[in-house]
């Protein structure tokens, strides 16, 4: 079951709107069942019923030709950690006991089961899609309310066991590469700008202050006293003034530092052709500079589809499962890395 869904195209490998700096839209909606306590306090008669529920869903629901279940507590480290580097489970998922998901390759979302609510429905996508995305996150959340009833109130709306979510349970998330704002040292003007507006946009390392890539995280915070379509339009907003900006900066990088900005960009192009082993932070920052000079045409036979894959390839667990072996260190996962990097540039 899991080969099935790791042999499925991801998102990246699908074109979108603004896919150039947009790299992944997500749309996650949190429920929780109204009968049971949250998955920090489940005992195992709680786990047997949302078992039942879950069969029935995949069993029954109109997702039922595609739909898998896949109980993590019966899966090795490897495959857990490959599901995560898709991005079809999260890190608390990868290291619980009692966590599942159910993926759906033909109509591409996942369930995610027993993270921090019983149920987190999740679509991804490439590029600027929320409003679509949206719609297929609502569609599926109908579907897997016909067999469970969500823990809701009257007064704060859908239940959830962190407070930030109650409400709509909406979290509206999407993957920007930056390279030009982070450059100029712009991402942290915008983050104080879009604080009032509920968002917050952070770096994939955890910290404003460093980040890999170039890449970042635009989401709401705010989930209770706003609606879906009102959430949906604040980040769709946010998202149009950041590529706004980023285009402005790239064109006033390349016509005021065209020299030094090319420079860069060869340098780490250079660096990933001929590098004998390179770690992973490392091989983003430079595939960061290289995507930067595909997208202002300094390198042109180089396409960004390449790099996404690349980006996503160059994982620890994808490089172990595309060369079929388990890494003894990291150094050894470095030299793959580079190996990979070498044989997939073009």
């Amino acid at each position: 079951m899991i080969e099935e869904v790791l042999q499925r195209p991801g998102f990246w490998a699908l074109e979108g709107p603004h896919d150039e700096t947009v790299l992944s839209s997500r749309i996650r909606l949190a429920r929780n069942m109204s009968t049971v306590p949250f998955p920090n306090r489940l005992d195992q008669g709680d786990l047997s019923l949302l078992r039942m529920v879950i069969d029935r869903f995949v069993a029954e629901s109109e997702y039922r030709e595609s739909a898998v279940l896949i109980d993590l507590s019966g899966t090795g480290s490897q495959e857990k950690r490959l599901l995560r580097e898709r991005n079809v489970i999260t890190s608390e998922m990868e290291e619980s006991d009692i966590s599942m998901v159910i993926a759906c390759p033909d109509y591409d979302f996942t369930i995610l089961v027993n993270e921090e609510d019983h149920f987190r429905i999740q679509v991804i996508r490439r590029g600027l899609r929320l409003r679509e995305i949206f719609r297929i996150a609502d569609s599926i959340d109908n579907e897997l309310n016909r067999f469970v009833q969500y823990a809701f109130s009257d007064q704060y709306g859908y239940l959830c066991a962190c407070p930030s979510n109650i409400g709509t349970g909406l979290k509206v998330s999407v993957l920007l590469h930056l390279p030009a704002l982070a450059h100029k040292k712009r991402i942290g003007d915008l983050s104080k700008q879009f604080v009032k507006s509920g968002l917050e946009i952070k770096g994939t390392v955890g910290d404003m202050a460093r980040t890999m890539g170039g890449i970042y995280h635009l989401s709401n915070r705010v989930t209770l006293g706003m609606s879906e379509v009102d959430i949906i339009e604040t980040v769709d907003c946010a998202v149009n003034e950041i590529l706004t900006m980023e285009d402005r900066e790239r064109d006033e990088l390349y016509s005021s530092s065209r020299n030094d900005l090319e420079d860069r960009v060869m340098r780490s192009l250079g660096l990933l052709l001929n590098a004998r082993k390179i770690n992973y932070v490392e091989a983003m920052d430079h595939i960061s500079n290289v995507r930067l000079g595909v997208i202002l045409a300094i390198i042109r036979d180089c396409d960004i589809n390449t790099l996404n894959e690349i980006m996503v390839n160059i994982q620890w667990s994808h490089l172990q499962r595309y060369y079929n072996r388990t890494f003894r260190s990291s150094a050894e996962a470095d030299e793959y890395r580079s190996v990979y990097i070498r044989s997939n540039f073009h």
